[in-house]
């Protein structure tokens, strides 16, 4: 019915927050609203588990600032040797960090064991309903009057935090609620619960790291192939490209998916122009010597088959012939077919109607206004009693580990101080 930290989430960002809390001494209980802790992490990296990057950068993420200020200097040191001590080893494949089983569970299942060892309560099938918060007007001879403020190095009015929450069989919990001295906010992309009226700022939350949904075009000829490709993204009303990377995508009837299409998901929208360069190797005067070696303007049939996927050589073949517009300002017809064929190749066209699939997406935009939180402790500054981690902030970032580095680094940060404010 009592204990020093509440961990609302039992995701990758809350086990490592309540493990960091627990070994510090503290008392922890988990309240997870899914049948089992973890269950998230088992998804990830499509159930190998990308769980960091050797290049962890702010720059990859939405809020650089607030996530440097965060993370500091030694991102990803701090997070190899959190699991290095949880007994996790991994392997390097290009600059991302997989658990050396390649398999999730092993991620998850390293982090639930440290959390058992270190006293943490673990309680599943429980869904948050509110939080509110119990002075010493409330407590009466409970607790003490004041409390310290490691953080602000001050006394502060001191209380309980009430957290209502459901039992296994959906009912609600007894009049009386548990009651904690802290709580940690790590509930993922998951709806915020009800704050009661603490007054939180919460920014619109939306499904990112998903595929992208594209005018309708030829191109749903090719559904189910993929190419490595160099993508450009340029925004609408924008003459010129705001973000290129390099990738593979994969065709599908209603736009582009893979690793490179989420990538894109956390910057296209709606009339947004996708350019894909799909031989980036070659440059545009390579590929006008392949495709029309007499400079005749023509194209012999199978002229890029020796550096295309075949199938998508033929649709690029037909749409040159066919003169194929995208009907993008600035983008002029080819004045021969050979001219149009190497176009095509090298700047596909893609009209973004915005993301798909967005039940599938890997992360959420959105959530906690970040300027709320103390970079330092994650403490809310107008409640230095809650705290917040991973996907409960306003926090994204690309594919490639950056999110879960992300989720890991915060919830140490958050556990720790959340330890250190309820045993002050």
């Amino acid at each position: 019915m009592a204990c020093d930290v509440t961990v609302i989430g039992g995701g990758a960002a809350g086990l490592v927050a309540a493990i960091t809390a627990a070994e510090a001494g503290a008392s922890v209980v988990v309240l997870e609203r899914e049948l089992a802790c973890g269950r998230s992490i088992l998804a990830t990296g499509n159930g190998r588990c990308n769980f960091a990057n050797v290049h962890l950068d702010p720059r990859r993420l939405n809020d650089p600032a607030f996530v440097e200020a965060v993370c500091g200097p030694h991102w990803l040191d701090d997070v190899l040797a959190f699991f290095r001590q949880s007994g996790l080893r991994w392997c390097i494949e290009g600059d991302r960090l997989y658990p050396m089983s390649r398999q999730a569970s092993s991620v998850r299942n390293v982090l639930l064991t440290r959390a058992r060892r270190a006293g943490v309560v673990l309680a599943p099938a429980r869904e948050l309903r509110s939080i509110s918060w119990m002075g010493p007007e409330r407590l009466g001879e409970l607790g003490p009057a004041t409390h310290w403020d490691p953080s602000r190095s001050e006394m502060l009015p001191a209380g309980m935090a009430e957290v209502a929450h459901t039992t296994p069989d959906g009912n609600p919990e007894p009049p009386l609620s548990p009651c904690s001295r802290t709580v940690i906010l790590a509930s993922g992309g998951a709806p915020l619960p009800r704050l009661g009226d603490l007054g939180l700022a919460v920014t619109r939350r939306v499904p990112v790291l998903c595929p992208l949904a594209c005018e309708p075009s030829p191109l749903i000829e090719l559904d189910g192939r993929r190419a490595h490709v160099q993508a450009r993204l340029t925004k609408a009303g924008s003459p010129l490209p705001s973000w290129h990377e390099r990738g593979e995508v994969l065709f599908r009837s209603y736009g582009i998916s893979g690793i490179l299409a989420f990538d894109l998901s956390r910057r296209a929208g709606e009339g947004d122009l996708v350019e894909l360069d799909l031989l980036p190797d070659l440059g545009r005067a390579e590929v006008r010597q392949l495709a029309d070696p007499l400079a005749g303007g023509n194209f012999e049939p199978g002229c890029l088959d020796g550096v295309l996927d075949p199938l998508i050589a033929r649709l690029l073949e037909r749409l040159a012939r066919e003169s194929w517009h995208v009907g993008w300002p600035g983008r002029d017809l080819a004045p021969t077919c050979a001219e149009a064929l190497v176009a095509l190749a090298k700047t596909l066209p893609l009209l973004v109607v915005g993301t798909t699939e967005t039940d599938r997406a890997q992360v959420t935009r959105g959530g906690l206004a970040n300027g709320q939180f103390d970079p330092k402790t994650l403490a809310c500054h107008a409640h230095p009693w809650l705290f917040a981690c991973g996907e409960a902030l306003d926090v994204d970032g690309d594919c490639g580990g950056y999110n879960l580095g992300w989720a890991w680094k915060s919830g140490m940060v958050a556990g720790a101080a959340a330890a250190r404010w309820a045993l002050s």
